[in-house]
């Protein structure tokens, strides 16, 4: 054959492809018979042998139980000892009816486990026949009571062996199934073992005639190496001794050449590399780095609007604390407090913007998260911050020791949502992909407004609306903060659901609160206290309705709580 080089071995490398290609297919094939089988047994098989075993333990239970209540009416029992007897002997027949449609839910709910029809057709009829022996013996059962109530004991006599014999019917019915489901379980494990033989050797085969293929692929390779192969080991040093800008000439266009080629990729490849690491010196983040690779033009300066959750959140008492620990306990303390929190974030797809002091600023959107979920993954990462305030703390007394003796350890956090400027600012040495604008500053209001609520977490009115009724709030207050003309509705993000009476008790009073009608809005909140005694935003409102009752309030009054600091 007057094949080139290339020809051949790109020949040789279609017959590779081709036997890997058809042999994995058939391995694919036989793993998933194999799963398949196994997936029927454990799927299939034994959840329904062992609602059948479930179902025969339950009637030899009401057996019983029926024993119990012959008794009772023989004995003449009264109505609260019949009544529970009959309730028991009810309760297990609920039971088995249970368990025959829990045993039906597995032969048809779980489609992704293939299985021949003429097996489930086997299992659903041999339910039935023991359902229907079943529903004999229960109709049994109930005739013999009712002539037990009626003291005919001569046909009542007459009757109790067939009761027995119903019973054993169910149980005859139960062994056979349990057989037959033994002898699907039998095949389908024969089957695997059969397919898993198989694919042995298919595997063996491949390898083999593979490594036959590679040698003879390597003796060709290394007879075409050896003509221009100088350049290449050229270009080699130069790239060992760090010159990455080598680019070696393509000579040819049969192998060699294509090799050239694949040289040239690699060390575009090692720029590429420096690129990130130059990169990683600018943006600490790595999703803000990997966002950045794969589109290069987020790395000049410049920005564009997209709307954002911003949050912040603030170690409570930090000036107390900083003031009761030397410097490298304060360390230690802080750093510790920011990887808990950094972690809460990062498990909920948030970027950690920046750490201030004892803060840290987190945000989610575009491009990091869709735009439909940035405001609820904010909220369940102030959740999830919450839920680390137990082991943030274990960690600190574990890392101080008695040092850490009566530093309490809490956190404010605020979440905004809203439209914000998003792109990449900072000086020709060191950038930032960050964002700014009046959510910004609205969150770090919010986190400071904990302090007035006695709160932990308050979100925005447009946090709420995006994050939908996934998130568990109760409305807080209106308030206007510095340098806004329109106020904003701000909201308590809860754990639970556990307190839905004070969350009943202060939506009414707040509404009587606005209304201007102090003595509901007092009863209301007072309600709430007395529910829970803890209920820091309560007891600030009932402080406002004693100081605003005193005194004659403008026309304009609106209800609207102002904050003129930041």
């Amino acid at each position: 054959m007057n094949l080139n080089i290339a020809q051949k071995i790109f020949g040789i490398a279609l017959v590779v492809l081709a036997l890997m290609l058809a042999v994995s297919l058939y391995s694919v094939h036989l793993a998933a018979n194999i799963s398949d089988e196994l997936d029927a047994v454990a799927n299939k098989h034994l959840p329904v042998s062992e609602a059948a075993t479930r179902v025969n333990l339950h009637v030899v239970e009401q057996a019983v139980a029926l024993q119990e209540l012959f008794g009772l009416i023989e004995a003449q029992a009264n109505e609260t000892e019949l009544t529970t007897g009959w309730a028991k002997y009810e309760a297990l027949r609920f039971r088995i009816i249970y368990e025959f449609a829990s045993a039906r839910r597995q032969l048809k709910d779980d489609e992704s486990v293939p299985h021949t029809r003429a097996e489930i057709i086997s299992l659903e009829r041999a339910l039935t026949a023991i359902e229907d022996e079943y529903k004999t013996f229960e109709i049994t059962a109930e005739g013999l009571i009712t002539l037990r109530k009626q003291g005919d004991l001569a046909q009542f006599n007459s009757l109790l062996p067939a009761l027995g014999a119903r019973q054993e019917t169910v149980d005859n019915e139960i062994s056979a199934l349990r057989r037959h489901i033994t002898d699907l379980t039998v095949a389908a494990v024969f089957r695997a073992d059969r397919d898993e033989k198989r694919l042995r050797f298919a595997v063996v085969a491949l390898t083999t005639f593979a490594t036959l293929l590679s040698i003879t692929f390597a003796l060709i390779v290394t007879r075409i190496l050896a003509r221009n192969v100088r350049d290449l080991v050229a270009g080699t040093e130069a790239v060992e001794n760090g010159d990455l800008d080598t680019e070696v000439p393509v000579r040819t266009n049969d192998e060699i050449g294509r090799l050239t080629g694949a040289f040239n990729h690699m060390v575009g490849e090692l720029r590429l590399k420096e690129r990130i690491r130059d990169t990683f010196g600018k943006y600490m983040d790595p999703r803000i780095v990997s966002n950045l690779l794969d589109q290069p033009e987020f790395t000049e300066p410049g920005g564009e609007r997209r709307e954002m959750t911003v949050m912040f959140i603030d170690l409570k008492g930090f000036t107390s604390i900083s003031e009761a620990l030397s410097p490298d306990d304060l360390v230690t303390l802080i750093n510790c407090f920011f990887s808990h929190m950094a972690d809460a974030i990062a498990d909920n797809e948030g970027v950690v913007d920046k750490f201030m002091g004892d803060a840290v600023m987190a945000y989610w959107g575009p491009p990091f998260n869709a735009s439909d979920e940035h405001a609820l993954l904010a909220c369940r990462a102030a959740a999830q911050a919450l839920d680390h305030l137990k082991k943030l703390r274990d960690d600190i007394s574990n890392e101080l020791g008695a040092r850490a003796d009566g530093i309490e350890i809490d956190m404010r956090i605020g979440i905004s949502t809203g439209e914000v400027i998003v792109g990449t600012v900072g000086s020709k040495v060191s950038k930032a992909f960050t964002i700014m604008g009046d959510p910004v500053n609205l969150g770090s209001r919010l986190e400071g407004a904990n302090k007035v609520y006695g709160t932990r977490v308050l979100i925005s009115e447009r946090t709420r609306e995006l994050a939908g009724a996934d998130i568990v709030v109760r409305e807080l207050d209106l308030i206007r903060v510095k340098g806004k003309k329109v106020p904003t509705r701000v909201y308590e993000l809860s754990k639970t659901t556990d307190n839905v009476s004070v969350a009943k008790y202060f939506h009414t009073g707040l509404a009587a609160y606005r209304n201007q009608d102090w003595g509901n809005a007092e009863i209301a909140f007072k309600a709430c206290l007395e529910v829970d005694a803890a209920d820091q935003p309560a007891a600030v409102y009932l402080d406002r309705v004693a100081q605003l009752r005193a005194h004659t309030l403008p026309t304009d009054w609106d209800g609207v709580s102002n904050f003129d600091t930041k």
